[in-house]
């Protein structure tokens, strides 16, 4: 294959997913916990063929290819709830085609100058990568806050799957289905309330904070 792409599976779970001792995946998970795919997002017939297309994804699988280019972004509300809850979890599957890293997806603010909830993946070091999650109440704070980062093993050009789960007093990764590392999390407020007007990003953060996942592959 030629050009700048990338492929992945994301979807956003919200609430409580399974008890302390269970791991994410393979877990008996409850049956009334809400599912959100943001990959909805992305709709289908493509709004934009060249920048967007089907290939062929983890275990035979179709997948999302996104080129650079690439402008997916909608009201959050199509997509997500008005606020997200004490205890969540987001799990993806992706092929990043290089180690440059980018937004997998993100909700910024009406001004599109703060990350209220994302997840990015920035290059930390030879054969490294950061997986980083961004949790910002936009009334209270003026920039982008972080609130856990976990240093693995890069993964470009290679299919992987990972899970962030979010409690009330932690966050954990999960890497192709093992469990990496907790780090303790002082969250403010405990369950973020989204401004009506803001955006969802897929594969970026807007224009003016831009990360993109413009890679080659």
């Amino acid at each position: 294959m030629a050009g700048n792409r990338y492929q992945w599976f994301l979807i956003l779970l919200l609430s409580s997913l399974c008890s302390a001792n269970d791991g994410l995946f393979g877990s008996k998970f409850q049956t009334d916990i809400p599912e959100y795919d943001l990959l909805h997002a992305i709709g289908v017939p493509f709004s934009n063929p060249k920048t967007q297309y089907f290939d062929e994804g983890l275990d035979g699988f179709p997948a999302y290819g996104l080129m650079p280019g690439s402008d997916i972004k909608s009201p959050y509300r199509l997509f997500m709830p008005e606020k997200l809850y004490a205890e969540y979890s987001i799990t993806a599957t992706v092929r990043p085609a290089n180690k440059d890293g980018g937004f997998l997806f993100s909700v910024v603010n009406p001004l599109e100058t703060v990350v209220q909830l994302g997840v990015q993946l920035i290059p930390s070091g030879p054969g490294l990568t950061n997986i980083s999650l961004l949790y910002t109440d936009a009334n209270i704070y003026a920039l982008s806050q972080t609130i856990a980062s976990f240093v693995v093993p890069s993964f470009a050009k290679k299919w992987s799957r990972f899970a962030l789960r979010v409690t009330t007093e932690n966050v954990t990764l999960f890497l192709n289905c093992h469990e990496f590392d907790t780090v303790v999390v002082k969250r403010n407020p405990m369950e973020l309330v989204f401004d009506s007007a803001s955006t969802l990003y897929v594969g970026q953060a807007g224009p003016l904070i831009r990360g993109a996942f413009h890679n080659a592959f």
